[in-house]
């Protein structure tokens, strides 16, 4: 947001904690530490519709660890724009639910590059930067983007994000099971027992952001308990 590395509580914006000024910073370190993957949201982005913070986009990719980029790729110009700039995959989240059309059709332009989030509060998807519900289940939207081309979920518990109360791994879980996709679990890990719950769990994997900004988990030691499970 505004350029730099911030995380919200339960996705409130007027909750915004500044973590780093410089995300490809941040990003380095993440490399460093031995990350495969790094979990970008624009933020700004998902509030406006369209990408907003793209400068950052294009200097978290040239860090050389693949990226996936979400909020506010509601079009097919916007999910080419921050493939154009590094991002390996996009995340569609408003469109998962609004869009299925867009979807489809970025799947088929960009096969294994596109991935659905999938936010709910008390069971309801929310869109638009968290702040619109849908009256959709988590299971409906996944079967949908599912049967548009899409095989891997992101799952996050909004009323979890961000306040260290543990990952919904158990529901992750349970998303992977009944719409048959693989799932990432994502909000309110506090701990590498959440990490463990995540692997035990047989899900594909858990997204952690919070916890290693405040030191409450080592990514390193995060990864190789992942690696080994």
């Amino acid at each position: 947001m505004d350029g730099k590395v911030v995380r919200l509580e339960r996705g409130d914006f007027a909750t915004r904690t500044v973590y780093s000024a410089d995300p490809a910073g941040m990003a380095a370190r993440f490399r460093d530490a031995g990350a495969e993957r790094v979990h970008v949201v624009d933020l700004d982005g998902a509030r406006a519709g369209k990408p907003v913070n793209l400068a950052a986009v294009e200097a978290i990719a040239a860090v050389g660890v693949p990226v996936e980029v979400g909020g506010g790729l509601r079009s097919l110009e916007a999910v080419g724009r921050v493939l154009e700039l590094g991002a390996a995959w996009a995340v569609l989240g408003t469109a998962a639910v609004s869009r299925l059309e867009l979807v489809r059709e970025a799947t088929r332009r960009h096969p294994g590059r596109i991935v659905c989030g999938i936010d709910a509060k008390g069971g309801e998807v929310a869109i638009a930067g968290w702040e619109q519900g849908t009256g959709l289940r988590a299971t409906e939207v996944a079967l949908r983007v599912k049967d548009a081309g899409v095989g891997l979920v992101e799952y996050t518990d909004v009323a979890r994000d961000g306040m260290f109360t543990g990952v919904d791994a158990a529901g992750a879980a349970r998303l992977a099971r009944e719409a048959g996709v693989e799932v990432v679990a994502s909000g309110g890990v506090a701990s590498l027992e959440d990490v463990r719950a995540c692997c035990a769990a047989g899900i594909f994997g858990v997204i952690v952001g919070k916890a290693i900004y405040e030191g409450r988990i080592d990514l390193a030691e995060a990864i190789r308990l992942s690696k080994e499970a």
